[in-house]
Parts: structure tokens; C-alpha cells; sequence
């Protein structure tokens, strides 16, 4: 499924809808753009599997479809097929929705997760599951965060790469193919400018351009002119 922001703070949906990840308040699939609700302060969303959360102009977050897992963050299991508010916070910054988990920034630095965390991919230290949102450590300077399959990465605002979460196929880019549960960092570089991950695999840019990729290539995702 995809949602999209317009330029007017509108917020648009289209795709599949089996668990609500539309967020139209029904669960029927939509093949071209459906305004979500009309609200107009919408300011940044991302979608997961079958989730999806977004954040508004005024810093609350909203969560909406599957909550299986606790991916929503709003303390239970029930699927919603409408924005939800999670919790009462309005000091979120960026979102970023995995496949069943989710974490969140908040404007202080602070990184929060929940959802699914059967291979570690929340960084708590555990692999217990979590329907609401808890603080990943106690540091305060994350600039950003993107979420995998199973898989989590992080930059803070000193330029270092974190990573954590199943590294099967080495999307952590540790050097192993050991799951993590608590962020771990990815070499000594200090000049990560951006990180993005997907299924199974991570690309990332640093300051100075370049572009990295490691992780599951069976496709060809990494872009390296190779399988491996």
C-alpha cells in the first residue's frame, strides 16, 4: 500500500487495505488516491506491511491498519481502520514503519520503538513484543531512523550508523550474520548523512555523496552489478 502528503497537508492512500493500512475507515483495496479524513496539517507519513503511521504539522502521531504485533503503539491488538492518536505527546519528529514494528524520533533526539521484536529489531535489549511505545536507550542525539523487514537502522546527529535486528543475510552491515538486539554500531565512520533499509537489505549516503549498499542482493537490490 502507499500513502502520499500533498502540498496542502492533505494526506492520500491507495493500495491494499485488508487490515485498514488505508486508514478510509473501510477495508476495501483502492487502485488510484483516496483523501485520508480531511484533515490538512498532515506533515510526514510511512507505511509498513500493513501499517501505517504519520505524523501532523502540531507533532502528534497517528497510527492506523494492522496492530497484530502492537505496531500501532496505541496499547492493544485491535487493527483500526481510521487515524488513531498515539498516546499524547506532541513532540514526534520522524516515523518509520517496518514490517510489523515501527519506531519514531521525537523532537528532543530521544528514539522510540514498539511492534513486533522477534529478532531484536525494536534495540531494547529484549525480543518481547510491545503495543506501546518504549524508549530505545537513553540517547538523545538520533537524527534519524529507517526500518526493515526485521531489520532497523539509525544515524545520530554525530554522523555514526547504527544498526540492530535480524542480520541473516547481513542487512546490519556488522560484519556477521548474528541478530542484534540492542543498537550496535556499523564501523567507525562519523559522515552518515542517510540510511534507508528494505526487506532484507540497507543502502546508505554519506556526506560526501557516496552511495553504500549491503544486505540480500538475490534481486539485485543492492545495485552493485551483482547477485551476491
Amino acid at each position: 500500500h502507499t500513502l502520499a502528503i500533498k502540498k496542502d497537508g492533505t494526506l492520500w492512500a491507495w493500495g491494499r487495505n485488508s487490515s485498514g493500512q488505508l486508514g478510509i475507515g473501510s477495508t476495501t483495496d483502492q487502485n488510484s488516491p483516496v483523501q485520508v479524513g480531511t484533515s490538512t496539517d498532515w506533515a510526514m507519513v510511512s507505511c509498513g506491511g500493513y501499517h501505517t503511521l504519520a505524523i501532523k504539522k502540531d507533532g502528534t502521531l497517528w497510527a492506523w491498519g494492522s496492530h497484530l504485533f502492537g505496531q500501532l503503539g496505541i496499547g492493544s491488538t485491535t487493527n483500526q481502520r481510521s487515524p488513531l492518536r498515539v498516546g499524547t505527546s506532541t513532540d514526534w519528529a520522524m516515523v518509520s514503519c517496518g514490517w510489523g514494528h515501527t519506531l519514531a524520533i521525537k523532537k528532543d533526539g530521544t528514539l522510540w520503538a514498539w511492534g513486533s521484536n522477534f529478532y531484536g529489531q525494536l534495540g531494547i535489549g529484549s525480543i518481547t513484543d510491545q503495543n506501546s511505545p518504549v524508549q530505545v536507550g537513553t540517547s538523545a542525539d538520533w537524527a534519524m531512523v529507517s526500518c526493515g523487514g526485521y531489520h532497523t537502522l539509525a544515524i545520530k546527529k554525530d554522523g555514526t550508523l547504527w544498526a540492530w535486528g535480524s542480520h541473516f543475510y547481513g542487512q546490519l552491515g556488522i560484519g556477521s550474520i548474528t541478530d542484534q538486539n540492542s543498537p550496535v554500531q556499523v564501523g567507525t565512520s562519523t559522515d552518515w548523512a542517510m540510511v534507508s533499509c528494505g526487506g532484507e537489505h540497507t543502502l546508505a549516503i554519506k556526506k560526501d555523496g557516496t552511495l553504500w549498499a549491503w544486505g540480500r542482493n538475490s534481486s539485485g537490490q543492492l545495485g552493485i552489478g551483482s547477485t551476491t
